[in-house]
């Protein structure tokens, strides 16, 4: 019966989704390491929001817990898995282009030993272990099914979506054709690759004081004096007294924390990276952290409190 209900469901999916968008959130989740195919995933993450809403709403009726907790941690669990597989892709790609330089500097030794262009990218893909080599031995195995080089090449830089990799490809397609001195060439866009990582290295250092006060912001300042006010507000009512927010409180307090910690992650990475995209993986870090401070607080006095 269960079984049948997941094939139902991947059923709906496949039907849903677009074979682009399949195959676009496949590729993610290969460069995320999750090796599991796009639709039982998505079953799987199904599944488990379901579960954990079920669970939530069993705390909400006998332990008096937030109805509104129990629905944010069932909205959380897409948004934590999407922001985890986007932090290891960006993780990877980070890392590629790491490697470039000195990938790009052995390139250029086996072009001045004699090696063609396409037989140096092969010989270097066997001694090579590491994420750029793993996309050079995609696109050297696409070569050998009959897909132009130059081809293969440039859609390692579409596949990761890096400004770096095109622009190296395309120098050494465009001096591999106009039959340019390619390892001079090659040493220049590798000391340029070097100076460019050094760069961002200096910017992240420079900012790193600002990068540090949203994060207190956001983590702890920020959910302590929101979960006070809730505590505040639950003491008044406690008392007898009369508060038109007891209702609108906890439902304010907690989105601002939650809106505020979107906010700060994506001004992190605007910050460190110039690209607020690249923030989205500070998500899967400053929301949890956020609520379980939130929380933590309202606990902690009111055991102080005795409330």
């Amino acid at each position: 019966m269960f079984n049948k209900i997941l094939n139902i469901l991947k059923i709906y999916i496949n039907h849903f989704l677009s074979e682009n968008s399949i195959i676009y959130i496949q590729r993610k989740l290969i460069g995320a390491d999750i090796f599991l195919k796009t639709d039982d995933v998505l079953v799987l993450i199904i599944v488990l929001m379901i579960f954990i809403l079920i669970i939530s709403m069993v705390l909400f009726l006998f332990l008096n817990i937030s109805l509104l907790f129990s629905l944010m941690l069932t909205i959380m669990v897409p948004i934590l898995f999407s922001s985890y597989v986007y932090y290891k892709n960006e993780k990877r790609l980070e890392q590629i282009e790491l490697d470039l330089p000195d990938y790009i500097r052995q390139l250029s030794a086996l072009i001045k030993v004699g090696y063609g262009i396409e037989s140096a990218f092969s010989e270097l893909s066997k001694t090579m272990h590491n994420s750029l080599n793993d996309e050079i031995k995609r696109a050297l195995l696409e070569t050998s099914f009959g897909k132009p080089f130059n081809e293969s090449l440039m859609d390692i830089a579409y596949r990761n979506n890096s400004e770096n990799l095109k622009h190296t490809f395309q120098i050494i397609i465009y001096s591999k054709e106009s039959g340019g001195n390619i390892s001079d060439i090659l040493d220049s866009i590798s000391n340029d690759l070097n100076d460019i990582i050094m760069l961002r290295k200096e910017r992240k250092a420079s900012v790193m004081m600002s990068v540090m006060f949203l994060l207190i912001s956001s983590i702890i300042a920020t959910p302590f004096a929101l979960g006070m006010i809730r505590l505040y507000s639950e003491y008044i009512g406690l008392m007898g007294r009369m508060n038109p927010l007891d209702a609108v409180i906890p439902i304010a307090s907690m989105g601002y924390v939650l809106i505020q910690s979107v906010l700060v992650s994506l001004l992190i990475g605007i910050v460190l990276y110039s690209n607020s995209k690249k923030g989205i993986k500070y998500i899967l870090v400053i929301v949890p952290f956020s609520l379980i401070v939130y929380y933590c607080s309202q606990f902690l006095f009111k055991g102080i409190l005795g409330v």
